[in-house]
């Protein structure tokens, strides 16, 4: 009889020790996590900010530029400062795919790391195998080596890669485990064999990463450069995952929290079952990054500008006004209302790529205006006015 008493007391110590094993790990409190997208870093061994640089920089999408080695700086120093749990950069990290950039730039991540702040990151469309790699000395541009997937692994191998519990063997995507109870899925389509495409083997091996992950009872947050949805029908080819769908089906069935994203450069949120986070480019104004909490409950997600100091945020949000200014008037040539309209787009854009729609004042006259003497622009307003003119620099949801 003592012995079956015995036998029925290590039997059910063992039951509850195998059902302790298939709870959720422990959590330990919230975790806040820094998102950063598209810094497109340039080292300054790369450009001299003269006239070759500058006709490149002054006549493009108003990306700080002349200064990007500055604001990126001020950027880690922000973050080795604030000590999130991690920070999570999702791609385009380099300005044209230069080796020297990229070496460079993961000097500077090493600093955050140093600081106690894990770092994670994934390609953008820029950064690997760049046929326009270049060095800007005067007004003289030299092409240089870029960096091929292999290549760009081990430059940023620190920062992701050799944490990974698995890495998938058809593309640079890895998975990591970033907190008690918390995994990051990051899925690469830049460094793969199918550019822009989910391939099948990295499907299957994603799903038996959420698999692993759900049988562990952890959480999962899925990353990538493109988008998982369209936010705008006017940047959707080449901006969203080509097979997103299949993504989408996979993340709802095995209920990851969301997905991060970057590559429009604007800042936008999408709330649903899955929603999207999409941080805009640290490097245009106004120059901001995700913070993103998790908890027992639920998410929470809201921008943050870097604290550059000095005249930074007025000298960048004003590049970015004269570089539209310059766009719109490109299309409206020399007109009389040419100033005024050129001014209204500028705020609009402005408004727009920040994230904040609810602060748009649309003016019907002016729009007419664009209307008569345009084509790409109206159709620009148009596509932000389809969107719901809210706050997309903020976002909270539930678990469920």
């Amino acid at each position: 009889m003592r012995e079956r008493a015995i036998f029925l007391i290590l039997a059910s110590a063992l039951l509850l020790g195998a059902f302790a094993l298939a709870s959720p790990p422990a959590e330990e409190g919230p975790v806040t996590l820094a998102v950063a997208t598209d810094l497109h870093y340039i080292s300054p061994r790369l450009t001299d900010g003269g006239e070759a640089f500058l006709s490149v920089v002054e006549n493009a999408d108003g990306k700080a530029m002349p200064r990007i080695d500055e604001l990126v700086r001020a950027f880690a120093a922000e973050m080795a400062a604030s000590g999130p749990d991690a920070l999570i950069i999702t791609g385009d990290l380099s300005f044209n795919g230069a080796r020297l950039s990229h070496e460079d730039l993961a000097e500077i991540l090493a600093g955050i790391e140093e600081a106690g702040v894990p770092v994670y990151v994934i390609p953008g469309n820029h950064d690997l195998d760049s046929s326009q790699a270049a060095r800007f000395e005067g007004d003289t541009v030299t092409l240089v080596e870029s960096v091929g997937a292999a290549e760009f692994r081990e430059i940023y191998r620190d920062f992701g890669f050799d944490e990974a519990l698995s890495e998938d063997s058809a593309s640079l995507s890895y998975t990591a485990r970033i907190a008690p109870g918390l995994r990051l899925l990051c899925v690469d389509v830049n460094g793969s064999r199918t550019p822009g495409w989910v391939s099948d083997e990295t499907l299957e091996w994603a799903e038996a990463q959420l698999a692993e992950a759900r049988s562990a009872g952890e959480r999962v947050l899925a990353v990538s450069h493109q988008n998982l949805y369209m936010h705008n029908p006017m940047f959707l080819s080449g901006y969203v995952i080509s097979n997103s769908a299949q993504l989408e089906e996979l993340y709802l069935e095995y209920g990851v929290l969301a997905n991060l994203s970057g590559h429009i450069h604007l800042q936008h949120t999408r709330a649903g079952r899955l929603p999207e986070l999409v941080t805009s480019s640290l490097a245009v104004s106004p120059n901001q990054y995700g913070l993103l909490t998790v908890d027992a409950d639920g998410c929470s997600y809201e921008t943050e500008s870097v604290g550059a100091g000095g005249d930074f945020a007025a000298w960048s949000a004003e590049f970015f006004r004269e570089t539209a200014i310059n766009q719109a008037l490109e299309q409206l040539g020399d007109t009389p209302e040419a100033a005024r309209l050129a001014e209204f787009y500028a705020e609009v854009n402005a408004l727009y790529f920040a994230g904040r729609c609810d602060l748009i004042a649309w003016d019907e006259e002016l729009l007419a205006a664009w209307t008569e003497r345009a084509f790409f622009i109206p159709m620009y307003f148009e596509s932000i006015r389809e969107a719901a003119p809210e706050d997309y620099t903020r976002l909270e949801w539930s678990h469920e």
